[in-house]
């Protein structure tokens, strides 16, 4: 994926201005920043789900805005944070959704269809869950089925918004280790995460978010070497030491 000098907004708003940035397969991208910098717009814009204001975004040698919908949904999947709501449907039903784009002119799946359904719910380990009404489940439950939906497309990228939200200590943990599995398969994953620990321990790079519409990609161990991430969030010096101890002790840093 190449984006060159996107711009991002709402309504000539810009939000994210002249990202330019090339991505690789199997990369694992993390957004961060604060609340209300950009994050999702800037996601939205790449999938092709916001129409940009200015750049461009490729897939491949293709702009994404002159790709067919359905082949989209073939190379790319997405998780954002708006909830689903599907009348009944069981968390299978769902999960296998994810294979509309490979289906038939009546949306009928094949044997293989189901058998990707299956090893997505497994993968997110959620198979016990597979006969359960969707609308019955918790929202970490549903979080879970969600990605493994996206999974179940079989994508080249996966685009995650905030894809931890809802999910215990446990869950992200296995989730991060999910996310690991897809990486070194060739899947290419951009998402933003809240949790800084998270994202400079599993990222290759991670992309800072600023509330002016500038960002900067670097390396996770120059995130924390550098000392951004102060002015990123806008934290005082008592604060940016506390977060600095914590980031010490959780992620691994070059000497």
């Amino acid at each position: 994926m190449k984006i060159k000098e996107l711009k991002a907004g709402y309504s000539q708003k810009i939000v994210i201005n002249n990202l330019s940035l090339e991505i690789q397969k199997g990369e694992i991208i993390s957004l961060i920043g604060p609340n209300g910098g950009g994050k999702s717009t800037l996601l939205k814009s790449i999938s092709g789900e916001l129409k940009t204001l200015g750049g461009t975004v490729m897939l491949g040698d293709e702009e994404i805005k002159n790709i067919p919908l359905r082949e989209i949904a073939k190379r790319m999947s997405i998780v954002n944070t708006q909830r689903v709501k599907p009348e009944h449907m069981s968390a299978f039903d769902v999960v296998l959704s994810g294979r509309l784009p490979y289906s038939d002119l009546l949306g009928l799946y094949r044997s293989e269809d189901y058998d990707t359904a299956g090893s997505a719910c497994e993968l997110m380990n959620i198979t016990e869950l597979k006969d359960k009404p969707f609308s019955s489940l918790s929202d970490g439950q549903k979080q879970r089925t969600l990605i493994a939906r996206a999974i179940c497309q079989d994508p080249s990228y996966l685009i995650m918004d905030e894809p931890s939200s809802y999910l215990d200590i446990r869950h992200r943990l296995e989730l991060m280790d999910v996310i690991k599995k897809l990486a070194g398969r060739g899947v290419t994953i951009i998402m933003s995460l809240h949790e800084l620990e998270l994202a400079l321990e599993i990222s290759d790079r991670v992309l800072l978010v600023q509330k002016d519409g500038k960002t900067i990609c670097e390396e996770p161990s120059k995130v924390i070497e550098s000392g951004i991430i102060k002015d990123l969030y806008e934290l005082t010096d008592e604060m940016y030491e506390r977060v600095k101890k914590q980031l010490m002790a959780t992620c691994y840093v070059e000497d």
